[in-house]
């Protein structure tokens, strides 16, 4: 069996998205940094999400899926799999979503001791190709981040789009309580608590 520390938990929540799960697979698998661990979520669809999941699990040891034993939704979905990290930072991918090939290695090279979150850019692609450039090209202190945060008027707070610390994000997550079945929206927004 092949041991490694991975760096980055790449999480993907999984809820019938077989249209578009190779291509969120492909372009983890396919990163050009390589110390990465792949967790997909199986929040209990009844398509064949899962099943194209294994097929990729089979060819590539870095993959990993976990089951839900009901649908959880995806707040406590993505936490199930931060739960099982094995990687000291997290990057939360929508399964109908995908990463340029050279994200995670954008991200290890700006990495250091003290990093907590790094936020890049990214697209939406319906017809167009239309770039969410809302982040920053500095580093901060938790101290000014939020007086920056509260004077910029188009900060997306989303999970995707972000490396989280484990260690942080784990202590967001149990701040939370994520057997608030009320929590339904903007649930993206509760982990930067």
């Amino acid at each position: 069996i092949y041991m490694y520390n991975p760096l980055i938990s790449i999480i993907i929540p999984t809820y019938n998205v077989e249209k578009y799960i190779a291509r969120a697979l492909d372009s983890c698998i396919n990163q050009t940094f390589k110390d990465i661990e792949i967790i997909v979520v199986d929040d209990c669809g009844n398509d064949k999400s899962i099943e194209i999941a294994k097929e990729y699990a089979i060819k590539d040891n870095r993959i990993k899926i976990i089951h839900n034993e009901e649908n959880l939704k995806l707040l406590r979905a993505r936490y199930e799999g931060v739960k099982v990290a094995k990687a000291p930072y997290i990057l939360f991918l929508d399964s109908d979503d995908y990463l340029e090939l050279d994200a995670c290695e954008e991200c290890v090279k700006i990495l250091d001791e003290n990093t907590e979150m790094i936020c890049f850019n990214a697209y939406i692609i319906n017809n167009a190709k239309i770039p969410i450039e809302n982040y920053f090209t500095d580093t901060y202190s938790i101290e000014k981040f939020f007086p920056y945060l509260i004077k910029k008027d188009n900060f997306a707070w989303n999970a995707w789009g972000k490396l989280f610390k484990k260690d942080k994000l784990l202590k967001a997550f149990k701040e939370l309580n994520l057997n608030n079945d009320k929590i339904t929206m903007a649930e993206d927004a509760l982990i930067f608590s």
